[in-house]
């Protein structure tokens, strides 16, 4: 989560995401180094992906990274195309874009090296879609607070969802 123009909260390195509290969170500046040198702990693996996102899009308020299985399966279905489509879907609206018919979310090649995956994501941040598939793994969302973003995977989740059931 942002918590201003220069710096966002991310999880520590090694904890449950299902259980957090607020002593699990560290402060990032905007390049993903922790402010607090003195800090024992690490931030997560992928805050760097976190900051590209930050310092790509100033009204992103909060970035959630999620392991949804149907946008695995649709990345992988759609891979060659490059985006998955979502078209003539009522839930497009969760993702506050009310004036298209149709949204594209790009598939981004996955890379076990962040800096690398963080430099595809920088190349195919579109500012109108709030989010990215990462190939066959997972999706990356965002809002202008917590709540919008986690609307947004919630949105997406059910897009992706959607979108494999049908096609099968």
């Amino acid at each position: 989560v942002r918590r201003d123009e220069e710096s966002f909260l991310i999880t520590a390195s090694g904890k449950d995401k299902g259980r957090l509290s607020e002593a699990d969170f560290l402060v990032c500046d905007l390049s993903g180094s922790a402010v607090d040198t003195n800090e024992p702990r690490r931030p997560s693996a992928e805050t760097l992906v976190h900051s590209v996102i930050y310092q790509e899009l100033a009204d992103a308020g909060a970035v959630y990274h999620v392991h949804e299985p149907y946008a695995a399966l649709c990345s992988d279905r759609d891979e060659q195309l490059g985006f998955t489509t979502f078209q003539n879907l009522e839930m497009i609206k969760g993702l506050d874009i009310w004036s298209e018919p149709a949204v594209s979310v790009p598939i981004i090649e996955n890379h076990a090296d962040i800096p690398a995956l963080a430099r595809a994501i920088r190349g195919r941040i579109d500012p109108s879609v709030p989010g990215v598939n990462i190939l066959r793994h997972g999706i990356y969302a965002w809002g202008e607070t917590p709540f919008a973003a986690k609307r947004h995977v919630e949105s997406l989740a059910y897009l992706y969802r959607f979108s494999w059931e049908r096609s099968r």
